[in-house]
């Protein structure tokens, strides 16, 4: 039996930590096309722009409407969403934060407005 030299456990090495890194990558998150969204009783829906990190968001409660621009910053799982609002009471004011874990097809975080004295929860559900 031939003993293995320096060489060759050089290379076998470099596999296994090459494998080690391939397995560890994390598959980038798909932003799908329509994120249907809930927070504070709020019925949001947003409509993803091409195939750019930015949507735009309409969200309904009662007879409100509020429009927004939201762009979103993807790190491993976790999403971070500006939000700018364009049509509401938010309109000229400092926007909202949102931080997001996704699993599959959803998301779920907390979200803080520059208006509001309380963060809150919010969740969504993408489409792809």
């Amino acid at each position: 039996m031939k003993r293995a030299g320096f060489f060759d456990l050089v290379a076998v090495m470099a596999l296994t930590t090459a494998g080690t890194h391939l397995a560890n990558a994390q598959t980038p998150i798909d932003l799908g096309t329509i994120w249907n969204e809930q927070e504070a009783g709020w019925q949001g829906v947003w409509t993803r722009v091409g195939r750019s990190n930015t949507f735009q968001a309409v969200w309904t409660k009662d007879n409100r409407v509020v429009r927004a621009t939201l762009q979103m910053v993807v790190s491993g799982n976790v999403v971070s969403i500006t939000r700018d609002d364009t049509s509401g009471p938010g309109v000229g004011k400092a926007g909202c934060e949102y931080t997001g874990t996704v699993k599959g097809n959803t998301v779920a975080g907390d979200y803080n407005c520059a208006w509001s004295k309380a963060a809150g929860k919010w969740k969504a559900t993408i489409s792809r």
